[in-house]
């Protein structure tokens, strides 16, 4: 195999690259080489005429202090507002979830009284009846059994009367007298609920209590929503298509 020759130039004898048309020492043209349909890689006299100043760019920023400002004058009378209308704002509506259909909450005692008179009827029947079995089952009177095991006593009859309320509360947001009269608890949470629960118990034992509250208060609260910041609300009445 041969070697290809080496290309100098002719005038300083300076190494020439393969695909050069000019000699980047002295500048002397030279043939172009015979390769046809290649392009030329180097070009010196395409230096001298190489500009490298930044080519011109139109002006995009705003002429900024360049500008003298213009003072208008503007009367005390023009800066004072005009009286408007006063804009009507829309009723605040309650923060109670639509998806859970209450419509508002019971702004008469009324409901809330028979909730709680029946509530505690049912109580001192429930509480009657987990006292009764037991000492019938023992073959003692329920007051012998009262007096003399009052340490066993209280504790089990806390823990039924509260298993009363909260049992329902929690399952259906309800205690077993709150649906005959139109009134439930609108609270998804179940820690909510069985708070709310603990409080109906101790608002139902302290009935007088609970009233004064509800004839008082200007939103006729129970004790329990005094308690707890949960409110009562009127379930929708059903509607005839």
């Amino acid at each position: 195999m041969v070697a290809p020759t080496r290309r100098v130039c002719p005038s300083c004898q300076h190494a020439l690259p393969a695909l050069a048309a000019e000699c980047p020492e002295c500048g002397l043209t030279l043939a172009p080489p015979q390769q046809p349909g290649r392009r030329m890689l180097f070009q010196a006299s395409a230096l001298a005429q190489a500009t490298f100043e930044p080519p011109a760019r139109a002006l995009m920023a705003p002429a900024l202090g360049r500008v003298t400002p213009v003072a208008v004058e503007v009367s005390p009378e023009e800066l004072v507002a005009t009286d408007l209308p006063a804009l009507a704002l829309p009723p605040a509506e309650p923060a109670v979830p639509a998806s859970l259909g209450f419509t508002e909450h019971v702004s008469s005692f009324a409901p809330l009284l028979w909730v709680e008179l029946s509530d505690a009827l049912l109580l001192i029947v429930v509480q009657g009846l987990a006292l009764t079995l037991p000492a019938w089952a023992l073959g003692v009177s329920p007051l012998r059994l009262a007096t003399e095991a009052w340490v066993y006593v209280i504790p089990y009859l806390l823990v039924v009367s509260w298993f009363l309320f909260m049992a329902p509360l929690l399952l259906i947001g309800q205690t077993p007298c709150m649906g005959f009269f139109g009134v439930a608890l609108p609270e998804n949470a179940p820690h909510r609920r069985a708070i709310y629960s603990l409080a109906h118990l101790a608002s139902v034992c302290c009935f007088p209590i609970s009233l004064l509250c509800m004839l008082l208060g200007e939103r006729h609260q129970t004790l329990a929503e005094i308690l707890t910041g949960q409110e009562l609300l009127a379930l929708p009445t059903p509607r005839l298509r």
